[in-house]
This record gives C-alpha cells, structure tokens and sequence, in this order.
C-alpha cells in the first residue's frame, strides 16, 4: 500500500514561536506553554531560564519608552512610569523588531488612562514627545532659499504652494505643553505646571540633526498646518485669517522663518483643487 507520513508528535515551529513571544511577554508563563517549549526537559529550569529572557525583555521596554518619553517621565516620576509602562505593555505589546516603533500608541493610551483625572495634559505633552521622535526618523531633504520663489511672476505667487520638510510635525493642546518641555530640558528642579497659561501650539522638525521644538501663534499654526496640506499660498492664507489687512504680513512672518529654518524642500505650483 501508499507510504502513510506517521501523525506529527512534535509540536510546530509556530506553535513553538507562539508559546515563547507569550511566556515572554506576558507577567507570569503559562504552565502548558513552558511544558510545550521544555518538551521531554524540566519544565522548571526551563522556566528559569524564561524568566531571563522575560526581564530582559521588559528592561528593554521600560528603557526605550522611557528614552522616547523623557519628559512624560520626568513629570509622573520613575516609579509611576515603571507603572505605567507595565499597564501599557499589557495592551500594546511590542510588535516590531526595532523598539522604537514601541510608543506609538502611548499617547492615546495615556489619554484614557488620564481621562477625568485632571493630569490630561500629560497625554498632550506624550504627542509632543512622540512628535519629536518621528522627526528624528524622518527623512531629510536640502532645503531651498526664499530665491526659490523669484523665479515665479508676482501674480503668480498666490497659486503656489510649498513642499516641506518631512521631519515637521504639528501638536495643539489645550494645555501649556510647549512650556512643560521647555522647563523640563534642563537639569533644574521641574517647576509646578500651570495649566492656567492655557493653549500651545507647536511646530517640531529635525534641523541640523536637532530636534527643534517651536511654539507658535494661533494663526501661524493655522497657516502651516494649510500649507502642509498642500494649499496654495494665496488659499492658506485665506483660510488662516479672516481679516484681509493682516494677510500679507502673516504670510510674511511665517515664510520667512519657514526658508530661515531650512524647511522649505520646494516651491510647486500648487494643483487645483
């Protein structure tokens, strides 16, 4: 008769792979998954030995999203943070290979967890840390000089539009966050946060391989985030300010620290809508 292939005994090696990732993941091991990995072994050394890996494991996570979140860190203290990048872990274990991709889900996370306890700020100041590091992440291009606009006719400068730096991303909050990571750059005592000193709006890019974080005014951030969108010019700064006699300096203002900060790319002439 037809040679039969004798039914597997061994476990696969995905059952294998899975069965580790959750012993090392996890607070404590599963017994059938220590047994499944030991196989004919002692399940116990080999459960001494997941222990290892699983500290290990935990003390890279807690380093790196304590290196991504400095700031988060320095507010709450050490030991609240160790808590809380327990309780996150548990939901949002690492998936990537590259631990820096491990807090991206912090922010939102830490807004849940936040909410109703009147330290929400600390969920707005973590989107400004993570801000920070996909700018570091982000590809950087040459910038080009305010020229770059000569070469077009006057009538035609309010149809163009801007292509940016990928390294520029833009955080509001409601709360004074520029401010809490200014005062928190420095090895001085942290001061009290005033929330009372109310909205900040930031721009952060990567500029001469530094993360730069800058506040900016209402309108500004207005402007910036219709640019980044790809309007024109003229349409962005339509959009930005209702009243048409403070359009021009505006404008002004904000190209001029766009080209001085080199985070202008391109000048295009901006496709229609």
């Amino acid at each position: 008769g037809a040679m039969q292939r004798p039914p597997d005994t061994a476990p696969g090696l995905k059952a294998l792979q899975t069965a580790f990732g959750r012993s090392v993941r996890s607070a404590t091991a599963n017994p059938e998954d220590l047994q499944l990995l030991a196989g004919s072994e002692d399940a116990t050394v080999f459960g001494r030995l997941i222990d290892v890996y699983r500290n290990n494991a935990w003390q890279f996570f807690l380093t790196a999203l304590a290196r991504t979140y400095p700031v988060t860190n320095r507010r709450v203290g050490a030991e609240f943070f160790r808590q809380l990048a327990r309780d996150y872990r548990v939901q949002h274990p690492s998936q990537h290979g590259d631990l820096h991709w491990i807090g991206e889900a912090f922010p939102a996370w830490l807004a849940d967890r936040m909410a109703g306890t009147g330290y929400e700020w600390l969920a707005d100041l973590a989107r400004l840390e993570w801000a920070c590091e996909l700018s570091v992440a982000a590809a950087r291009r040459d910038p080009v000089g305010p020229e770059s606009l000569g070469r077009f006719d006057t009538d035609v400068l309010p149809h163009l539009a801007l292509v940016l730096q990928p390294s520029l991303q833009l955080v509001a909050s409601p709360f004074p966050i520029w401010s809490v990571w200014q005062a928190n750059q420095h090895d001085d005592a942290a001061a009290p946060v005033d929330l009372a000193a109310g909205a900040e709006r930031c721009a952060v890019a990567c500029v001469a391989d530094r993360v730069a974080v800058y506040r900016l005014e209402t309108a500004d951030h207005r402007l910036l985030q219709h640019l980044c969108a790809g309007m024109s010019l003229g349409d962005a700064t339509e959009a930005a300010v209702a009243d048409a006699e403070t359009r021009g300096r505006l404008l002004s203002r904000l190209l001029g620290w766009a080209f001085g900060e080199g985070l202008v790319v391109q000048v295009v002439q901006a496709s229609a809508a």
